[in-house]
């Protein structure tokens, strides 16, 4: 919940990622209301003045109101400014704050999920993410009034709370938004987290990604086309750190990961990353690329001949070694050399313009085409929903995620609708039968208790490509499957023969996918008789052997037999309707060919 400033229209700042205080200094160029700056009587002088303020640096109170501002301000410049200042005013929050949960339950309809979440990495690599959270931040959870060297070595990173913000705005832009890849994403919320509520923050990350030629690559192909751009810049504005970074890999996509992955957190102290967000959010990209290029101006040309460098690391150690000095000031260097006044830089070393940039960063997309690796999100799929709260063997989200993770493609964006269960409905395969006769595609949960010298308890299952009814011969298909989700999980997937050595019987054994009898209930079978699962037909006693085609083990251990517990039977509904994927009504049967009837 955002606080006000005492007879101020405009949010107060919030750290919703360390939870400190926000230190609060004066500014008397702050207006009550819009416009932010006083004195701007126009829209143009307006924004020329709260250039020069970011410039500055903005008073930690105000940066919630301001930083959310400036980027609807950039990304929409066709709107009037008190529209788009509006945004950092308190009559916003409420549809801030909606907005956001609606998208945060799309996400996590289960709240009991979002603990257990996973964030993604957009790219970052999930070690990099967790290095990130437990140790890249450790410098930024301590109060304003100490200082680096007062940090203690039982100091954290980000807080069990901070995480978990940070990894609900991270894992929403991921799925509403549809962003895979965009390695600076996870730094910036993070540090937009520092000022901001988790609203805020994803309205204000929303807002960047939706500008996406002015802000952040939210591609592989943009990612690559930046980095070469940067390369081409370094080597007409600095020869000779040019020649020094290309020997070295600097320029190299990897290379660049302080600047383009990190955005510059590893190599600035915390008020200095805090201060370039100000420029950021208001310059865009441009900025990046200025601080970027300033940054190289650290090291002399002398200083570069009697510099041993074997890798891009011991490079950039050089500019951190600079930029972490105490004697080194962001302010000077802004005023000085990233944002020199006129004439102090001759016409072939003026920075680029953002014009300039965008025709540069267009140019090398096909460089970054041609040069790019294949990139597969390796994102854990999130948790499938549920529908009911009498659900048992699938509230714990770690099973949950796994038949996210097995599920076939076409059925991901699903949620589980429990239609059968014994605590409910019965114990006996008629009544399972009677309830899951309408639905194609559903998955059996059963609760598997071993006895003898250790019991244990495991959870394991089925995926029945078909509606389970009594049917004279085996049916289903090759998208069934057998799996164990606790403990060990492990999915068994159908294989087919592809090596003609099976004989007639066998290969008949091999697509013994689904068996419904009146006596027992079965998926997958051997030449024994015995069945990959099976449930008898009052569901007490079951037996799991190896099943040929799914090459499964046991699936309850070295016990093949053991004792039912809690059976489940589950249907698929699609996420973003509530309705069945079958598309047909709760009264459709269907036959052994899998059409309705």
């Amino acid at each position: 919940m955002t606080n006000t400033t005492e007879d101020s229209v405009f949010v107060n700042s919030i750290d919703s990622l360390f939870g400190q205080e926000i230190t609060s200094v004066p500014a008397k160029w702050f207006s009550k209301g819009p416009p932010l700056v006083l004195g701007a009587k126009t829209d143009k002088r307006s924004l020329k003045l709260l250039k020069q303020k970011c410039h500055l640096g903005l008073p930690p109170q105000l940066r919630c109101a301001i930083w959310l501002s400036c980027v609807e301000r950039f990304v929409h410049p066709h709107l009037p400014t008190a529209e788009t200042e509006s945004y950092g005013t308190i009559a916003m929050t409420q549809s801030i704050e909606a907005k956001w949960n609606l998208s945060l339950n799309a996400v996590f309809p289960n709240p009991s999920d979002r603990t257990d979440a996973v964030a993604p990495d957009f790219g970052l690599q999930q070690d990099t993410l967790h290095h990130l959270i437990q140790h890249d931040y450790k410098e930024w959870n301590t109060p304003a009034t100490q200082s680096q060297s007062q940090l203690s070595s039982s100091s954290t990173a980000i807080p069990e709370n901070g995480v978990l913000s940070l990894t609900l705005i991270l894992c929403t832009v991921h799925s509403v938004l549809g962003i895979e890849y965009c390695p600076t994403l996870p730094d910036v919320t993070a540090i937009l987290l520092t000022h901001m509520p988790e609203s805020y923050a994803f309205t204000t990350i929303r807002e960047i990604i939706t500008d996406t030629s002015n802000y952040l690559p939210v591609c592989q192909k943009d990612y690559y086309s930046w980095c070469k751009t940067y390369a081409v810049f370094v080597k007409k504005m600095a020869p000779a750190h040019y020649k020094v970074m290309e020997q070295c890999g600097a320029l190299r996509v990897e290379g660049l990961d302080p600047i383009f992955k990190r955005f510059f957190v590893t190599l600035l102290k915390r008020d200095d990353v805090l201060h370039f967000m100000d420029i950021f959010v208001i310059e865009g990209c441009k900025a990046i690329f200025r601080l970027s290029l300033s940054l190289l101006q650290l090291i002399s040309k002398n200083e570069l001949k009697s510099l041993v460098l074997t890798d891009s690391d011991s490079f950039w150690n050089e500019v951190r070694y600079r930029t972490l000095d105490p004697s080194f000031s962001f302010q000077k260097h802004l005023d000085n050399i990233m944002y020199p006044k006129f004439g102090k830089l001759i016409a072939k070393k003026q920075y680029p313009k953002r014009r300039l940039l965008r025709r540069a960063m267009k140019y090398h997309e096909k460089w970054a085409v041609d040069n790019m690796p294949i990139y597969i999100d390796q994102t854990p799929p999130k948790p499938m929903g549920f529908t009911s709260e009498e659900c048992i063997l699938a509230k714990p989200v770690s099973v949950r995620s796994h038949l996210a993770k097995w599920l076939p493609p076409s059925l991901k964006s699903t949620k589980l609708d429990l239609i059968y269960s014994t605590e409910l409905h019965g114990r006996s395969l008629a009544s399972l039968y009677n309830k899951c006769q309408r639905s194609k595609n559903t998955i059996v949960l059963v609760e598997a208790i071993t006895t003898g010298n250790n019991n244990t308890t495991s959870t394991i299952g089925m995926f029945a490509s078909h509606a389970w009814s009594v049917n004279p011969s085996s049916y289903g298909d090759g998208e069934c499957f057998l799996f164990r989700a606790n403990p060990n999980p492990k999915c068994f997937n159908w294989q087919p023969d592809f090596s003609g050595d099976e004989d007639f019987e066998s290969q008949a054994v091999r697509e013994q996918f689904m068996v419904a009898k009146n006596e027992f209930l079965a998926m997958g079978a051997n030449s024994d008789g015995a069945n990959g699962l099976r449930l008898d037909s009052d569901l007490i006693k079951g037996e799991s052997h190896s099943a040929l085609g799914f090459d499964s083990e046991p699936l309850a251990g070295f016990n093949k037999t053991f004792d039912v517990g809690v059976v489940e039977v589950y249907r698929l509904i699609r996420e973003v309707d509530g309705k069945s994927i079958d598309g047909h009504n709760t009264t459709a049967f269907w036959d052994l060919q899998g059409f309705v009837k």
